[in-house]
């Protein structure tokens, strides 16, 4: 069972009578405890008699359905109370206050025998035979996606679970998010974790939702003005919904009683979950230090507490000159890229005779170019803002020049991180483990060749002191990056 799972088994399944269905029916929920009660030995008995018809699995599934929905809640599952930096404001009251919706729309608590976080969701009956994607917001929806939704709206009644209360869909929330960072190989190391058998990718890589409320790859500049509202952020995991729902492992107890456990899991791959908290703007930031109060971290710790994150990243100035090549526009060339490093620095420095690192590293009013996102670089200031809100065993940091060298050791690392069980296919193993990298540099930018020695020197400066600040924090000096040539 896997964190949520034991989240939603200690805290989840006592129900009083006001909330539990009736036997009559058919449906009982699972108990937890008084094993010897009298609406437990009538469960037993039918289940007993389920299993003489052969009708134990929908049975089961019937009874999950019920016990969740009637024990969902808006209440967010916290260890505890998060406070901001410096003003002592409850953190948890302060998201529910700014986003609502998405505390009522995601439950406490998941079913207790999905590894990945996932509930029953009940389908109001004027809506079982529609089109539950036909009144989805125009966000930069990508062609396929919407034929992806066209299909699975023809199946969207074949998959539902219904019973004497009605009718039910199972919804799923990402197991795994990679947070970044940009041009670090997050799309390669996101393709190779959907070749794992028990890994089943969402309609979309890198929706952004987290961080923008919206399907968009804005990279710079006002964020879109359309919300895309969190019904429509988990309509994106329905495919992987069915997978999960329909894959199962079963198992037998110490007593020999079958057990049937979902293994499989899904993520997505947005890199602005990391850094971009734009979307609040000045609403949550504390005046007195001129920092942000609220980070997106802390609202996805209010939601999902036991979400596991992977953060790959490079040299910040490598990274920074092969984001240039690649979103930069017009006539590109290193000596561009030198005059636009040198204006970025200048902006970042002149933020910093007013302000704290902190503060200017998450300024949403800094001008910064799209192609020459210097703040993007300061990993330890992004790093240590997440290590004080999870755990640092829930977040996996990878260096993208150690998986160049060694694809095969950082992917088992990532596998162990995510609890997925061994390989069997040596096509999927190929596939997971291969050294062929996707995204690659494009041939027209390797012939622009590299930065001009002088971008590096001055690059290597700006970036030395927050490198060693985030070796310390990770107490790996290979993140010094003294030795490492990018290719």
């Amino acid at each position: 069972m896997g964190a949520f799972g034991r989240e939603a088994a200690s805290t989840g399944e006592l129900m009083t009578s006001s909330n539990t269905p009736s036997c009559s029916s058919g449906l009982c929920p699972k108990p937890q405890t008084h094993l010897l009660s009298g609406k437990c030995l009538l469960l037993v008995a039918c289940v007993t008699l389920a299993c003489v018809y052969g009708y134990a699995s929908k049975l089961t599934e019937m009874i999950r359905v019920t016990a969740w929905s009637a024990s969902k809640s808006t209440e967010p599952v916290t260890s505890g109370d998060q406070t901001t930096r410096g003003n002592g404001i409850n953190v948890t009251k302060k998201l529910m206050t700014l986003e609502p919706v998405i505390f009522a729309e995601i439950p406490r608590q998941t079913l207790p025998n999905y590894k990945n976080p996932c509930w029953y969701e009940k389908v109001p009956e004027t809506e079982v035979d529609s089109n539950p994607y036909k009144s989805h917001k125009t966000c930069h929806a990508h062609i396929k996606t919407m034929k992806s939704r066209k299909k699975m709206a023809k199946h969207f009644r074949d998959g539902l679970i219904h019973n004497d209360t009605g009718h039910f869909r199972l919804r799923c929330l990402p197991y795994f998010y990679i947070i970044g960072m940009p041009k670090c190989g997050t799309s390669d190391l996101y393709l190779r974790l959907t070749k794992h058998p028990d890994v089943v990718g969402g309609l979309k890589k890198e929706p952004h939702w987290w961080t923008r409320r919206c399907f968009s790859r804005q990279m710079a500049g006002d964020i879109p003005n359309v919300t895309v509202p969190v019904r429509e952020y988990l309509d994106l995991f329905d495919g992987a919904a069915s997978t999960i729902k329909s894959r199962i492992k079963k198992s037998l107890t110490s007593s020999g009683q079958e057990v049937v456990n979902h293994d499989v899991i899904t993520g997505e791959a947005s890199v602005s979950t990391l850094y971009d908290n734009r979307r609040w703007g000045r609403e949550v930031w504390d005046e007195s230090s001129n920092e942000p109060a609220v980070l997106v971290a802390n609202l996805l710790k209010a939601v999902q507490p036991h979400a596991r994150f992977i953060l790959t990243i490079r040299d910040p100035a490598e990274r920074l000159y092969s984001e240039y090549l690649y979103f930069g526009n017009g006539k590109k060339s290193a000596a561009t890229f030198h005059k636009n490093v040198i204006t970025a620095i200048d902006g970042f420095n002149n933020c910093l005779k007013n302000n704290s690192v902190r503060s200017c590293t998450y300024e949403p009013n800094l001008t910064e170019m799209q192609s020459v996102r210097l703040r993007l670089g300061l990993y330890g200031v992004y790093l240590r803002d997440w290590f004080a809100i999870f755990p640092p065993g829930q977040i996996l940091v990878q260096r993208m020049e150690d998986r160049s060298e060694d694809p095969r050791g950082t992917m088992t690392r990532v596998l162990d991180f995510l609890q997925l069980g061994p390989i069997e296919s040596t096509s999927q193993k190929d596939a997971i483990f291969s050294l062929k990298k996707e995204h690659s540099r494009r041939p027209t930018d390797v012939q622009l060749g590299q930065m001009l020695p002088e971008t590096q020197r001055i690059l290597n400066e700006f970036y030395r002191p927050h490198n060693r600040q985030l070796a310390a924090l990770l107490n790996d000096s290979r993140f010094l990056w003294q030795k490492d040539v990018s290719v």
